[in-house]
């Protein structure tokens, strides 16, 4: 074999070995759906700090915060690809002025707002091994707009609205029929001052 005919042989084989190598996708968007569906029907699942977000498609998926949060979006919430943030969000003393309550954990957001399929149900929870004595039932409390601030530009008022939650599996869970796109806080109530 003479020189140039070894050296084209060599360019060839790095030519065939590189194509795949170059169009595989990033370890942590691997399973993320594609505008145009591609994967759209595989579920996603995505984990960061702080901060996560993911494409997530017909097949659903889930986003979990270091810091404890997680949402799970069941398979046909969206029909084509939603891209979605869960975020640890502005802490709110809402919750830290009553002797009867106390948040669990951080405040965190979820949007864009989502409604779960028929018959389905957004799942967010938190890690918890048991209830600390003399508090009851945990809770979630999310925001939900309450119309527009007065004399405000661009401002609306909230309030929260708490559905019931339940441990399972070490983690509190509640199950939303959908989310609104605001801020969210998991809450204790202390049975003793009731």
């Amino acid at each position: 074999m003479t020189k140039a005919t070894r050296l084209w042989f060599v360019v060839a084989m790095l030519m065939g070995c590189g194509g795949s190598a170059g169009t595989a996708p990033a370890a942590n968007t691997a399973n993320e759906a594609k505008p145009g569906g591609v994967v759209a029907s595989r579920p996603v699942s995505k984990r960061g700090s702080g901060s996560v977000s993911a494409t997530v498609g017909a097949g659903g998926g889930s986003l979990e915060l270091d810091e404890g949060p997680r949402v799970e979006v069941p398979a046909g919430t969206v029909a084509d690809t939603t891209d979605f943030v869960l975020k640890v969000a502005a802490k709110t003393t809402a919750f830290s002025n009553k002797e009867s309550e106390r948040p669990l954990g951080p405040t965190f957001s979820f949007s864009p707002p989502a409604d779960a399929p028929s018959g389905g149900a957004i799942e967010v929870s938190f890690p918890l091994g048991s209830l600390p004595e003399g508090w009851g039932d945990p809770s979630i409390a999310y925001e939900v707009s309450a119309g527009a601030i007065v004399g405000a530009e661009d401002s609306t008022r909230t309030r929260w609205q708490y559905e019931r939650a339940a441990l399972s599996g070490g983690r509190v869970v509640a199950q939303l029929p959908a989310v609104t796109g605001l801020r969210m806080q998991f809450v204790l109530s202390n049975l003793e001052s009731q």
